[in-house]
């Protein structure tokens, strides 16, 4: 064998083994594009089934409220119908929010029959209520609606955020295989194919580029409908405070009336106790809204606490409430509606949860107003003490009663942060106390510092 030939030889193994290594990158390149192109197909698929379920979990709670609101307009409450119209309009609405759940299924991309499953009880368990509501038997209405359609609604609810969270998980997922699968292709784009796979790799950023616009796309979507649930939230608050102030305002001046019996007396009462929880709820969904949508203004000005306390008890006391007013004069700077909001909100909240009996306290130490309000009740356990004020967390993971969002405290602490202060949670010798902390005004001086423990000592 001469050197020509032996060179020749070299050349011919040289010459196959780039030819075989060059057919190999090439083929991984190819299969490193459709594993690309897969990952971006399945985060595009799962987008779609997290935006359904999004979009499932967000009707479903319409379609709560809206069944809830049927109920509470047809209920009869001693004698006291309400008016069919406004009843037949809320049945209307809580039919339509069904149906367009139920429609979603048709849409739907999930394999999890488990899932359908859940929302089809949650709709049937919903007609059953509303054909109570419809027939006049709202009693019946609301004894099935916290007994099956509650828990089911709880049951749909977890099962949907799980769902959330593995499609949240199955995206991530595949966003970083596909990173993954781009840095190799960006690698053999630089080594072996420089102009086909360049080519190659700017389509797949395209695709990529696609399907992130449609996910941002959707998350704007997803963006604008809670906007437009704040604003209808922010719009119905705006309409029920014109009938609601006027039933208020008639029930006290019936109240003031002396020449009724005590069963007219009574059942007005009750009109007024419902309609001021009704007011307050409406209050603390708007103020809600507008916090979300930083719409919220604040007129500070300087204010009596005493003043604002004496205000927001004498409802309390003109219905026989056992609740006592300890409050000196101490100046503060702040919101006079915020205040009054915030304390009603404390002192219901203790008249619903607490004891049978309620102080309002203040007092001031190092240029601080401490407003208190405290019961003899038992308190919360440690684990609802954490999400105390966490928007609808309803003493922790207990159900919902009657008369409350769970929005109350956590519309209170926003409100007090606003101005300033905060409050804070404490069960101290057989009391539960919330605090409100304000700054004082430094030029005044409060002339009274009487102090919870004092007011507990004088009314034992």
């Amino acid at each position: 064998m001469d050197i020509q030939e032996l060179r020749s030889r070299r050349w011919q193994r040289a010459t196959t083994l780039v030819v075989v290594l060059i057919t190999a990158v090439g083929l991984l390149g190819v299969g490193m594009i459709f594993s690309s192109s897969f990952s971006a197909s399945q985060v595009a698929s799962h987008a779609r089934s997290l935006h359904w379920t999004n979009a499932a979990l967000g009707t479903a709670g319409i379609a709560r409220a809206s069944i809830a609101q049927a109920v509470f307009f047809s209920f009869d409450i001693e004698g006291a119908y309400s008016n069919p119209d406004v009843s037949q309009v809320a049945i209307d609405e809580a039919q339509a929010n069904l149906r367009a759940l139920e429609s979603m299924l048709s849409t739907s991309e999930l394999r999890t029959g488990s899932l359908q499953e859940s929302i089809r009880i949650f709709i049937s368990q919903g007609d059953h209520v509303i054909a109570h509501a419809a027939v006049g038997d709202a009693r019946e209405a609301e004894l099935e609606r916290v007994s099956e359609l509650e828990p089911s609604f709880e049951t749909l609810k977890e099962r949907l955020t799980k769902e959330q969270t593995e499609l949240a998980d199955k995206i991530a997922g595949f966003e970083a295989s596909a990173r993954r699968v781009s840095d190799l292709n960006q690698l053999a784009i630089a080594l072996v194919l420089p102009v086909m796979t360049i080519v190659f790799w700017f389509a797949l950023r395209r695709r990529i580029r696609k399907n992130e616009s449609a996910m941002r796309a959707d998350l704007e979507t997803q963006g604008q409908m809670n906007a437009a649930k704040d604003d209808f939230i922010a719009g119905l608050s705006h309409e029920l405070r014109t009938p609601l102030t006027v039933i208020l305002g008639f029930s006290e001046v019936l109240l003031d009336d002396n020449g009724l019996d005590a069963n007219s007396s009574e059942l007005i009462g009750l009109i007024n106790a419902a309609s001021a929880d009704l007011s307050r709820m409406v209050d603390d969904l708007l103020v809600a809204a507008r916090l979300d949508a930083d719409a919220l203004t604040a007129r500070a000005q300087p204010i009596d606490l005493a003043e604002q306390a004496q205000r927001v008890a004498a409802p309390y006391l003109r219905t026989g409430e056992k609740l006592e007013v300890k409050v000196p004069s101490i100046q503060v700077y702040a919101d006079p509606l915020h205040v009054r909001q915030v304390i009603h909100n404390l002192v219901s909240n203790a008249e619903r949860h607490g004891g049978d009996t309620i102080v309002i306290s203040a007092n001031e130490k190092n240029g601080k107003a401490h407003l208190i309000v405290a019961d003899d009740g038992e308190g919360v356990t440690r684990d609802a003490e954490e999400n105390l004020f966490h928007r609808f967390s309803n003493r922790g993971r207990e159900a919902q009663v009657v008369g409350s969002v769970g929005l109350g405290l956590a519309v209170s602490q926003e409100l007090a942060m606003r101005m300033g202060g905060f409050i804070r949670y404490t069960h101290v010798d057989g009391w539960t106390m919330f605090t409100m902390r304000l700054p004082v005004i430094p030029t005044m001086k409060a002339r009274d510092n009487d102090t919870l423990a004092e007011a507990i000592s004088e009314m034992s």
